[in-house]
């Protein structure tokens, strides 16, 4: 879970992720990433729609393109 972000004129610099796997990993249960990290490994994220910009909103609700559907042995349809 993304519980916090450090910006830099605007800009993420790092990110505060809680671990799931309880307190022990980690600092506490927390580790810090890189936003380059963050730009390498994360593909897919989950946003509450109340979160997002009203220009995200609008070209969510409008569906400008289909859902791609993947196939249960896509590797990212596994993952998913």
């Amino acid at each position: 879970v993304i519980t916090g972000v450090d910006l830099v004129d605007g800009k993420p610099t790092k990110w505060k992720i809680e671990n799931s796997w309880g307190e022990k990993p980690g600092f506490k249960g927390y580790f810090v990433m890189s936003d380059k990290w963050f730009d390498k490994f994360v593909y897919q994220a989950v946003i509450n729609k109340k979160y997002l910009s009203d220009d995200l909103k609008k070209a969510f609700d409008e569906g400008s393109k289909a859902p791609i559907q993947l196939l249960p042995w896509d590797p990212m349809g596994a993952l998913a």
